[in-house]
């Protein structure tokens, strides 16, 4: 690689950040409601219970 013009050398970094959200219940069918509220507390929503999530840089060899 020339180093004309002082001998610098320029270097570029490519990244990347991700995000997504997932949900999920948790329930047994063996269990009555009371039991899964209980046990599984908000997770146990019947409209899901969801976190979102954000990746880390992702840099490009």
């Amino acid at each position: 690689m020339s180093t004309e013009g002082g001998g610098r050398r320029c270097q570029a970094q490519v990244s990347r950040r991700i995000s997504f959200s997932a949900s999920h219940r948790l329930y047994s069918k063996f269990l009555s409601d009371e039991e899964n509220l209980k046990l599984f507390g908000k997770c146990n929503n019947p409209n899901g219970h969801g976190h979102n999530y954000k990746g880390g840089d992702y840099a490009a060899p």
